[in-house]
């Protein structure tokens, strides 16, 4: 028996959610943003793109009310990285290289978007001498884990057998 759709996109979401607000939190000099890589790999199913997008500022939201960071930050990046990955879903179909590069550069802007924002909005967390180390680290330990989730995920909201490809 299959689960719907809906009942897994709100599980993974929630898990990554958890685990990003508890687990990376302790180490945010090298944690991924699993919460991005999930959306940019929702951006991959057959989910509508307005439910993307839905999906990504409602977990944004419940990020960014978890957190310390200004109230709106996260959700507004991961709307604004969810649409660019609905947009460009086309180039990163043909595997998982693809997949992974896609991720990182949609990552990079990612955090490249949330570091102008926060300075706009003067959080000073965001900022600092770690600046220029943070926005290369998340967006290469996202590439790799959209390497290797990207796929799971296509499979699990899809039940596509096909979508966990080597190449």
């Amino acid at each position: 028996m299959r689960l719907p759709r809906g009942v897994v996109v709100a599980a993974l979401t929630t898990l990554a959610v958890v685990t990003q607000t508890t687990l990376f939190q302790r180490v945010p000099q090298v944690a991924p943003d699993l919460v991005m890589v999930l959306v940019i790999s929702l951006a991959l199913t057959r989910i509508r793109p307005e439910l993307v997008l839905v999906v990504a500022f409602l977990a944004g939201l419940l990020v960014d009310l978890l957190g310390s960071l200004l109230l709106g930050l996260r959700a507004v990046t991961l709307t604004v990285v969810a649409y660019a990955a609905v947009r460009t879903r086309d180039r990163a179909e043909i595997g998982r290289p693809a997949i992974a590069v896609w991720a990182g550069l949609l990552s990079l802007a990612g955090v490249a978007l949330m570091a102008l924002i926060g300075a706009i909005f003067g959080e000073v967390s965001l900022l600092g001498p770690d600046v220029a180390r943070r926005m290369l680290v998340a967006p290469l330990a996202n590439l790799v884990l959209a390497a290797l989730l990207a796929p799971l995920i296509q499979r699990l909201v899809d039940g596509d057998p096909s979508a966990v490809r080597l190449m």
